[in-house]
């Protein structure tokens, strides 16, 4: 059975993140803790231990350490930070997905227990980092997401090279729509598709075949069931979307 992680309202975070917005990042450390108002969820599985919170929280710091924390991250240690922390979560957290899109659990994950994490990656000032109001911008919930649509089972083992190989650019084409990130198989098969090496040898860039092919993607979904759709059959669609984007581009590119 998957386990249960508590919550606390919006407006019990907003009221925590304008007092960490006074206090140093030692100071949000030391407030860091388990909220004597967080509640569960009524169904769907077992509420997590105490124990287990503790060593989810050990292993987010850990990741942030890694990066360089305490000092501020620059862009290569927000990456790997991020990588890091969204294979730890996911493997850690032990969550369906319906657990997975309440955001009152990821509200207490950043502002409870490791208020100090998210306010190293992403400061004080940016409340949707911290509420769980949309989950492709959440500092932990958009990791979780990834992770578990990237994730690939082989030989059972869970491996996640695709989130490897994607930079963050292609991530936010992925995730910051959810039409294409909350569907796994179409996730996995784009992901496929745009890191493969022969993209980055065409006379077109490759960031401009990412965002053509995503342009035509969401155009096809209003018409498309992807869940209905073999991973086999979508990964041929999807492999046929890139091979019309670079046509068009290498065709765009001769035009006087």
């Amino acid at each position: 059975m998957s386990l249960l992680y508590p919550r606390i309202t919006p407006a019990e975070a907003a009221t925590l993140l304008a007092h960490y917005m006074t206090l140093t990042p030692q100071d949000i450390r030391n407030h860091a803790g388990h909220s004597p108002t967080a509640f569960y969820g009524t169904t769907g599985g077992t509420p997590v231990t105490s124990a287990l919170l503790d060593h989810l929280a050990d292993t987010l710091r850990d990741c942030a350490r890694h990066a360089g924390h305490p000092t501020p991250p620059d862009d290569h240690n927000k990456i790997l930070f991020d990588r890091a922390a969204a294979k730890a979560l996911h493997t850690t957290m032990d969550i369906t997905p319906a657990e997975a899109g309440q955001g009152d659990m990821w509200t207490y994950l950043a502002t409870c227990l490791v208020p100090d994490v998210t306010a190293w990656r992403f400061g004080t000032r940016t409340p949707e980092r911290w509420i769980g109001t949309g989950l492709v911008r959440h500092t932990l919930a958009r990791l979780w997401w990834q992770a578990h649509a990237l994730a690939e089972t082989r030989d059972g083992v869970t491996h996640y090279d695709l989130l490897d190989r994607l930079t963050e650019s292609d991530l936010n084409q992925i995730f910051e729509r959810r039409t294409i990130g909350g569907t796994p198989p179409l996730a996995r098969a784009l992901a496929r598709e745009l890191t493969a090496p022969h993209l980055t040898t065409l006379p077109v860039p490759r960031r401009a075949i990412v965002r053509d092919t995503t342009k035509r993607l969401r155009r096809l979904l209003p018409y498309t069931s992807f869940t209905s759709l073999d991973e086999t059959v979508i990964q041929i669609r999807i492999h046929t979307l890139v091979a019309q984007s670079i046509q068009a581009l290498q065709h765009a590119s001769t035009l006087p």
